[in-house]
């Protein structure tokens, strides 16, 4: 039961995709698209999940709610996308998986019980 939750939780951060890391892509923000929503992380530590409306030469505008946010590029630590259609059927099939192991389990203690 242990190893199954384990890979329940390496499978859920996998759907996790890192679009911009400073030690990597040198201030490349070329994989940033207007439209999509990101988590963004600063040097300051702070996280802001925002949809993106704009990239600027310097900035990166954005909305959360009916706010609008704007950071610095030079600010701008990691900038990650979450793929919720695909952590979604993940999920979905590992529950699936689990209960169809449990259901063919727990006939085969039937089947070969005695009694």
């Amino acid at each position: 039961m242990k190893y199954i939750f384990f890979f329940c939780l390496f499978s859920l951060a996998s759907c996790v995709s890192t679009k911009y890391n400073v030690a990597e892509n040198n201030a490349d923000f070329g994989g940033i698209q207007a439209g999509t929503r990101y988590t963004f992380f600063t040097f300051d530590e702070h996280k802001q999940i925002m949809d993106v409306t704009a990239v600027k030469k310097d900035s990166i505008i954005g909305q959360k709610k009916e706010e609008q946010f704007s950071i610095a590029k030079k600010d701008i630590k990691k900038i990650r996308k979450n793929n919720t259609g695909a952590t979604v059927i993940l999920a979905g099939s590992t529950v699936g998986g689990v209960a169809l192991i449990t259901a063919g389990l727990l006939s085969a203690i039937k089947v070969s019980d005695p009694e």
